[in-house]
């Protein structure tokens, strides 16, 4: 199956570069998604090695949890070439990579399509789900846990280390240009703050400067899932570095370690590390 997955990969991605093959931004664009994935696939096997839940599946799930890590953003390269042809149009790449997979008979599992659903989703959303609030069946609905809590984690060390080792990528992708932000200030404004000290994922709504985008990002890590992820993170030093980072965009030193002495607290009461 993880065979077939890339093979897919890589169709929707040539498909997508004859589409918008006049635009350089939107190539790039298509160019680091299909990077990307092979990025989270790299960090999610990782985790499946090193987590010992994993190390009891057969063979056949591994595969099945890989080809489902690699096409968590299959959807991106409809939304790519939708968004060329119509700058305004939105898109959720999430529900639409799983309506194409469900459309093809060798992916069209709830294990593998419902993770992608929601992968980039509140969690909430994922529980709230129809699909997952039907199901009585409790080893199916513990093996879809499992692949979008792998999903998720290596989605965030693969975009933990973008941001941290390909700085190019860093403003606009993720941080607009201070320019752009209606909030000219340098600081960390309350509501993220609140946010933060919640340990809570921080709320869209509730950012208005720089340094509130790049803190939202530190906050990912509230909703890591496994042990091996933190491991990982703390092994590429992402953690560091990303509050390095952070003060670049505010000017508050004190703050800043004040904030990384409370992520430290909690990942050693969540993860004992």
């Amino acid at each position: 199956m993880l065979r077939q997955a890339k093979q897919l990969l890589r169709r929707e991605y040539d498909d997508c570069v004859k589409k918008v093959k006049d635009s350089a931004y939107f190539l790039s664009y298509a160019d680091e998604k299909f990077i990307h994935s092979q990025q989270v696939l790299g960090a999610g096997n990782y985790i499946l090695k090193h987590e010992n839940w994993f190390a009891a599946q057969s063979k056949h799930f591994l595969d099945m949890t890989k080809a489902a890590i690699l096409l968590h953003d299959i959807g991106r390269f409809d939304q790519i070439s939708g968004q060329y042809a119509d700058r305004d149009a939105k898109f959720d790449h999430g529900p639409m990579g799983a309506m194409k997979l469900a459309q093809i008979p060798m992916f069209n599992d709830i294990r593998i399509t419902l993770p992608i659903k929601h992968h980039g989703h509140l969690i909430d959303d994922f529980y709230a789900d129809a699909q997952w609030t039907s199901l009585t069946n409790e080893k199916l609905k513990q093996e879809i846990k499992q692949i979008i809590f792998a999903i998720r984690d290596a989605d965030k060390i693969a975009n933990f280390n973008l941001i941290m080792y390909n700085k190019n990528m860093l403003m606009p992708l993720f941080v607009p240009y201070l320019e752009n932000m209606h909030d000219k200030r340098q600081q960390i404004s309350y509501k993220v703050l609140k946010d933060f000290f919640a340990h809570t994922t921080i709320k869209h709504q509730h950012i208005a400067t720089q340094a509130d985008e790049m803190l939202t990002y530190i906050g990912w890590i509230f909703d890591i899932n496994y042990s091996t992820s933190i491991r990982f993170c703390k092994k590429l030093n992402l953690i560091e570095m990303m509050f390095d980072t952070l003060l670049k965009f505010h000017n508050d030193k004190d703050l800043n370690d004040q904030l990384k002495n409370e992520l430290n607290i909690y990942i050693k009461r969540r993860f004992d590390l």
